[in-house]
């Protein structure tokens, strides 16, 4: 995001302050996961805005799922919801990446007839062989899975040396302009 000529890495963090080989880098990507994607799909879930608020997580969950498994986007994508979403089993993980993800990216729409609601109390659910997802529930399981990757990355110094060298390697262009 940029503003007044500051190219900013998350809110209130320009690229230039980003400590990608240090301490500071796993406050400063959980507050760009949480400033640009969570909080303003909390935002737009509160004002009834679910479409909105799932295509921002689904998003997210890419982001996410790139920097903690890498490799081919459909695998990283499954494995992330699989692993680090509580309420999806593989074959609805299978149905968040090909109906949601690929719908929504590909095509503008959620394939399969499935649909954010926020009328469902689950996370995700299976009604008539439609999939329904609560973007306010998947909120609070993909803010959850970046707050212990925060955790993760303040304890484990190899992580974060790899969040940081892919930071550097997608970020090559924002980092490069900031260069004397």
């Amino acid at each position: 995001m940029r503003e007044k000529d500051i190219l900013y890495f998350a809110p209130e963090i320009p690229f230039e302050a980003v400590d990608l080989n240090g301490p500071g880098l796993p406050s400063q990507y959980h507050a760009r996961i949480v400033g640009f994607y969570i909080n303003p799909a909390e935002e737009c879930a509160a004002h009834g805005h679910a479409f909105a608020s799932g295509v921002l997580l689904l998003n997210c969950i890419d982001a996410l799922a790139l920097v903690l498994y890498g490799g081919p986007t459909g695998e990283r994508f499954r494995r992330f919801a699989h692993e680090e979403l509580p309420s999806f089993s593989l074959p609805l993980a299978d149905r968040l990446y090909t109906d949601f993800r690929n719908g929504l990216v590909h095509e503008a729409r959620i394939k399969n007839g499935g649909q954010f609601s926020l009328d469902v109390e689950s996370t995700a659910k299976e009604e008539d062989g439609l999939m329904l997802i609560n973007p306010k529930q998947l909120a609070v399981e993909v803010r959850a899975s970046v707050d212990a990757y925060r955790d993760l990355l303040n304890d484990d110094e190899a992580a974060r040396q790899k969040l940081g060298c892919t930071l550097s390697e997608h970020f090559e262009q924002e980092f490069t302009a900031l260069a004397p």
